[in-house]
């Protein structure tokens, strides 16, 4: 009852804060960083709340920018719900349930899980299987899900979890040529999904991609883009060609994923490149480290990272370079698995 009150209250701020954007954009979003500032009360609210501040004291910092256009053009419902749901539900109450059931149990759980759909299989998970999973995640805290389709065709079987668990945030990684018209509207009807679309290539405009994109843009839907990267990558998301594609795409922010086959050291380049511009501002583009990014919110949350996917057959994965455990999530359950997988260092 008392997170419902909360709920309720901090949704009645973040709508009123976005009306303040969008009549001016600057005043509006520093009302809303005010505000969220007095409701925050765990650690990552106050670590991003203290970066937020110091960044937007910029007035010419490209956030104003990539927020006003955000607000303009994205339903309100849309971010109200995904945002309260990430920012609240997963890395606020969630973060707190997540850090009691680790003080008890002695075992790392990661604030989200990847369901990686790309790869082939004869004996997919059914809808059924993938319900079950969210509400063991919610049980103990997950209240974010990123869910990796490539060009698997499999929205039809994730509609019903994005209506029961309304209260989760789901990402989908999706290939363009699973993006039409009549599946936007469908994604355009469930504000807790934000929608990336594949980036094959920053050398070459593609003029197919953005029609995917403008067809989200046309429904309103939270949408940005995705590119996995190796080796290779460096120069083109070091020297600004990355980041003009991206604006001509009419995209606000974009999700770099570490290939397998990508060095250590590259992908610690990048991932330091990539943090490094979002605290200088000096991108008119938003630019995320899947992981790298997803390790920092864990080391907020609970201290140690953790990193946990599960493919379309069930096989359970740890830790970004996809190591295979000796467990299926149909066999085996989602607490047994990260007791298995994940021990605290502490407890060792």
């Amino acid at each position: 009852m008392e997170n419902k009150m909360v709920q309720t209250i901090v949704k009645m701020a973040v709508e009123n804060g976005i009306r303040y954007i969008e009549d001016n954009p600057k005043r509006g979003v520093r009302n809303l960083l005010d505000l969220g500032e007095y409701f925050a009360s765990g650690r990552f609210q106050k670590v991003f709340f203290d970066l937020a501040h110091e960044i937007l004291n910029n007035e010419d910092s490209y956030y104003y920018e990539i927020i006003e256009d955000l607000v303009k053009n994205t339903k309100h419902d849309n971010l109200t719900v995904f945002g309260i749901n990430m920012g609240y539900n997963s890395l606020t109450y969630g973060a707190n349930i997540i850090r009691e059931h680790e003080k008890k149990h002695g075992y790392n759980i990661p604030w989200s899980i990847a369901f990686n759909f790309e790869e082939n299989s004869d004996n997919n998970l059914t809808e059924e299987e993938i319900l079950n999973i969210i509400n063991s995640g919610k049980n103990i805290g997950i209240y974010s899900y990123m869910i990796m389709l490539g060009k698997k065709d499999m929205w039809n079987i994730l509609f019903d979890a994005f209506d029961e668990y309304n209260d989760c945030a789901f990402i989908l990684f999706a290939d363009q040529d699973i993006i039409d018209e009549e599946m936007v509207k469908k994604i355009s009807n469930n504000p807790n999904v934000c929608t990336l679309i594949l980036i094959d290539n920053f050398e070459i405009q593609d003029k197919d991609i953005t029609k995917k994109l403008n067809i989200l843009r046309k429904y309103k839907c939270l949408y940005g883009g995705y590119y996995c990267y190796d080796d290779s990558d460096v120069i083109n998301i070091t020297n600004g060609t990355a980041s003009s594609n991206l604006v001509s795409m009419n995209l606000n922010f974009a999700v770099f994923v570490k290939q397998t086959d990508c060095s250590e050291h590259v992908a610690q380049n990048i991932s330091e490149y990539i943090l490094s511009t979002r605290i200088k501002t000096n991108s008119p583009v938003l630019f995320i480290d899947f992981y790298g990014d997803h390790a920092r919110v864990d080391k907020i949350i609970s201290e140690e990272q953790c990193f946990l996917s599960i493919n379309s057959d069930g096989q359970v994965c740890v830790s970004d370079t996809a190591n295979k455990t000796k467990h299926n999530i149909r066999s085996t359950s989602l607490e047994e698995i990260l007791e298995d997988t994940m021990p605290k260092v502490k407890y060792i």
